[in-house]
């Protein structure tokens, strides 16, 4: 079997995704999408990341069930304010049952 390299997907304006898990695989778990986001589109995915899922189909063949706030930078005088950010880069990573963690990393312009 061979496999496909993963690409970028850009399933609206704002948002580019890479699938870095095929179903093609045993086990295929957990799955690993990569998300480069707006600043806007990352406050939708952080308002409400199950809706996030649910328009963009971030796991086709599994939706989230869950998903744990996601991890930012804190907000201490050596790191630049995350409010700043320009796009967020945010991976997630799907277990079996459903569940999701995710983090982020605010890109500024220094």
């Amino acid at each position: 079997m061979e496999l496909k390299p993963p690409h970028w997907e850009e399933p609206a304006s704002g948002i580019r995704l890479l699938r870095l898990y095929t179903t093609d695989l045993k086990p295929d778990w957990p799955r690993v999408v990569i998300l480069e986001l707006t600043a806007d589109r990352f406050r939708e995915f952080e308002n409400d990341p199950l809706g996030f899922d649910k328009t963009y189909k971030l796991y086709p063949e599994q939706p989230m069930r869950w998903i744990s706030s996601c991890a930012k930078p804190p907000q201490v005088e050596e790191i630049p304010s995350s409010a700043d950010a320009l796009w967020w880069t945010v991976v997630t990573i799907h277990s079996r049952p459903s569940a999701v963690v995710s983090a982020a990393c605010p890109h500024l312009l220094v």
